[in-house]
This record gives structure tokens, C-alpha cells and sequence, in this order.
């Protein structure tokens, strides 16, 4: 009996061809359909009020808790996961309280032992609360921002370091808002 083998070796070709293909639609149109986050919002929940975050830090700078409820704000308008609303008939609230604010963290020291790197670091609780079930979804939940600034920057270093700390801070706070599910 005579066997063709290259049938066989043309059938193999092409069931090889079309795994290749089938990867390869996979590995380009994959991305688009994954997300990074861990999931989203509950679907109930489709508005958040964000009080005036209150600063327990006793830092000395007044408007950093204006500085980070506005911060949160645009944060939470961007992401559009939650619609940003100012009444108290929000379907959920996000309380936040600055607990302390710390510039005198070392991160780098010269050759001759003189501090050049300060970090700053932001560190609150928040609590995020489903005012239709009546139940918090996460309660004191501690988060932290840090940054770094030269010394010779001076204030505006430190401002500046501040402000990208808070800028962590929020990012942090809305992935677990939204995306901690």
C-alpha cells in the first residue's frame, strides 16, 4: 500500500498556519478588549458627591485640603466612572481626611553627610459609603503619596513635591473606588 506523505506534511502545514493566525489575532486584537482595572464600580452606583476633604495633619498649609478635594474631583471626572454630583442624593460619598503630612523624610545625602533629597509624604483615610444600601464599602482605609524634591528647590521644591504627592494620593484612591472590586 502506497502512502502520499505529502498530504499529509500539506495538512500538517496548514493546521500549523492557522494556530499561527489564530495567536496572532489573539496577541493583536487582545489588548483592546483587557482592562487593567480590577473591575469596575457596582452598576447601582452611578453618582458620587466628594465632600471638602478635612486636614487633621496639623501641617500649617490651609490649602492643601482644597488642593485635594479638587484634586479628587477632576480625578473622578476623568475617569467617568462615577458621575460627580454636589447634592447629598449622590448614590454613594467619598470622605477623605488628610492625616499627615511629613517633609522631613531623608531620601539622599551628600558626600559630606549634608541632606541634597527631602521626600514629603501625604498620608489620609478615607472611606467610600453606598448611600443606597446604607453601607460603607470601605471604611478608614488608609492611603499614602509620596514624592521627592532637591533641597536647593526650596519651597517651590517642596510645594511642587506636594502636589505630586497628591497626585499619587488621588490615583490611588480612585483605582480602590473604582476599580477594586
Amino acid at each position: 500500500m502506497e502512502v502520499y506523505y505529502g498530504y499529509e506534511r500539506d495538512r500538517t502545514l496548514m493546521r500549523f498556519q492557522r494556530i499561527v493566525m489564530g495567536l496572532c489575532i489573539v496577541i493583536v486584537t487582545g489588548p483592546g478588549c483587557y482592562s487593567f482595572r480590577g473591575g469596575s464600580a457596582p452598576a447601582h452606583l452611578k453618582t458620587i458627591v466628594i465632600p471638602q476633604v478635612e486636614d487633621n495633619s496639623g501641617f500649617g498649609r490651609s490649602t492643601i485640603r482644597f488642593e485635594l478635594t479638587n484634586e479628587l474631583i477632576d480625578r473622578f471626572r476623568s475617569d467617568n466612572s462615577l458621575r460627580v454630583v454636589d447634592d447629598a442624593e449622590a448614590d454613594s460619598r467619598l470622605g477623605v481626611t488628610i492625616t499627615a503630612i511629613r517633609n522631613d523624610v531623608r531620601r539622599a545625602v551628600s558626600s559630606d553627610d549634608r541632606e541634597s533629597v527631602r521626600g514629603v509624604i501625604v498620608e489620609v483615610r478615607a472611606s467610600f459609603y453606598d448611600n443606597l444600601k446604607g453601607k460603607a464599602i470601605y471604611d478608614e482605609q488608609p492611603f499614602q503619596g509620596e514624592s521627592s524634591y532637591d533641597l536647593s528647590e526650596g519651597q517651590s521644591g517642596e510645594g511642587e513635591a506636594i502636589a505630586e504627592a497628591v497626585d499619587n494620593l488621588t490615583e490611588k484612591i480612585l483605582l480602590k473606588t473604582v476599580a477594586d472590586w
